[in-house]
């Protein structure tokens, strides 16, 4: 569609608007060029300003009030969202993609904000394109010399994504969560069978013997696809030396683990994530970290003031006590009988709350023994076998006996907890604890098993 710039120029001038004279001045900015309109714009103040000026500055002018990315205090947001694309074209997420151009440019700026004392990366996606994601991995890397660059999966960080995330100085996983998938994948589509009973020849003319190699019109020879791979083979080098870098690893600790998608617990101990928790749980503690020793905001600060009312709802009760125990002592000094008190049943008294301690002992040995009969009852199912870690992870969540065997027959050997909750439908976790629903148990499993790049 192309739009009629001479037309839309004289809806804005020469006639009333209802806009403050800062936006007149950038649509002016961005029509007046569009339309060969050239000349000079007098303000209010009699200030001239060139409407070529005004087109350099429409887009790139003072912003201080608007800013592309999100603030949360003076921590600036930055998403990377969906499939990552090289070139998108724009700043932010657009139908489930985020551009690496868009990341860039607002890395850049926050980089250089003065208001911005950190960047927080906000990462869900599973992956996407080599192209330029490399580059950006290096310019995250070298921002974080600058100002603290932190990261968090929310709730996966695979492939393309993690290559980002790597490069932060902390990266946090929530506990449903994953990272990794260090490899590359590459496709090809043969279509000449179906052309073929189509009644369709496609003919290629080229010109060098390796123009056409990969074209979907034939089979894939075997030396083609081995060229392939060893292409793929360097990037993947590549990816585990760009996350050994950020990571502070081992290139080949990396490599070891086979492009495999890490749940939570696995992601810290590849150290692949510096910790377990929530997009607030890693929001509080870099406030808290811009904060400095001592000093603390947010939901941190909420918790220490609890904490302090607490203390002095404490104390007074204690003062009173004391109060209560000295006016007793003044009774009794100033009481007639010297004696008023029953030995027997100060005694009876004594052997009652000396059973009652012993009671207590007993019911919490006997809930320590049942908890441990349980978890060495996981631990020996047959469907344990080959999956000691899972069980171990399941055990630790409270899960029954029944439960847990349900769950490792469901999950494949070597899977993480995502996926085995994954068939259990809707189950409460823990004493009391949240509550897994069969939908959400799903989708994470989705994303730990079906995402890789």
């Amino acid at each position: 569609m192309a739009f009629d710039y001479p037309r839309l120029l004289g809806r804005l001038v020469n006639r009333p608007l209802l806009v403050t004279p800062e936006k007149a001045q950038i649509l002016l900015g961005v029509v007046a060029p569009r339309a060969k309109m050239h000349g000079v714009l007098v303000r209010e103040d009699n200030e001239p300003v060139m409407l070529s000026d005004l087109s350099a500055n429409a887009l790139t002018g003072d912003r201080r009030e608007r800013k592309i990315y999100r603030m949360v205090e003076s921590v600036a947001v930055i998403p990377v969202e969906g499939s990552l694309v090289h070139k998108l074209g724009t700043l932010d997420p657009y139908s489930g993609m985020t551009g690496y151009d868009g990341i860039a440019t607002k890395l850049n700026m926050a980089a250089s904000d003065p208001d911005v004392r950190a960047i927080l990366l906000d990462v869900d996606s599973p992956g996407g394109e080599v192209s330029g994601c490399f580059d950006l991995a290096d310019q995250v890397h070298r921002v974080r010399a600058s100002k603290p660059v932190w990261a968090v999966a929310t709730e996966s960080a695979y492939s393309a994504a993690f290559a980002l995330a790597s490069q932060a100085e902390r990266v946090f996983v929530p506990r449903t969560g994953g990272l990794g998938s260090v490899g590359v994948v590459c496709m090809h589509a043969d279509f000449s069978r179906a052309l073929e009973e189509a009644g369709v020849t496609v003919t290629l003319i080229h010109a060098g013997a390796h123009k056409v190699d990969g074209n979907p019109y034939a089979p894939l020879p075997d030396e083609v696809r081995d060229r392939v791979k060893a292409d793929c083979e360097a990037v993947r080098v590549l990816f585990a030396d760009t996350v050994a870098r950020g990571r502070g690893l081992d290139t080949k600790a990396v490599l070891s683990t086979e492009a495999r998608c890490l749940n939570a617990g696995e992601s810290v101990e590849a150290g692949f994530a510096t910790d377990i928790g929530t997009y607030e749980q890693a929001m509080t503690a870099l406030l808290d970290h811009l904060a400095g020793p001592g000093r603390t905001t947010g939901a941190a600060a909420a918790a220490r003031k609890t904490a302090k009312g607490k203390k002095t709802t404490m104390a007074k009760r204690a003062k009173a006590a004391n109060r209560a125990a000295e006016d007793q002592t003044e009774d009794k000094e100033n009481a007639e009988v010297e004696e008023d008190e029953d030995p027997e049943a100060e005694t009876d008294e004594q052997e009652e709350e000396a059973e009652s301690e012993e009671d207590e002992k007993d019911a919490v040995a006997k809930a320590v023994a049942k908890d441990r009969k349980r978890t060495a009852s996981i631990m020996g199912l047959a469907e344990a076998k080959g999956r000691e870690a899972l069980a171990g992870e399941l055990a630790a969540s409270g899960l029954s006996v029944d439960q847990a065997r349900r769950a490792l027959k469901a999950a494949p050997k070597g899977g993480g907890l995502a996926g085995a909750m994954a068939g259990l439908g809707n189950v409460e976790l823990g004493h009391g604890g949240a509550e897994a629903r069969g939908n959400g148990w799903g989708a994470a499993a989705q994303r730990v098993f079906g995402s890789k790049k």
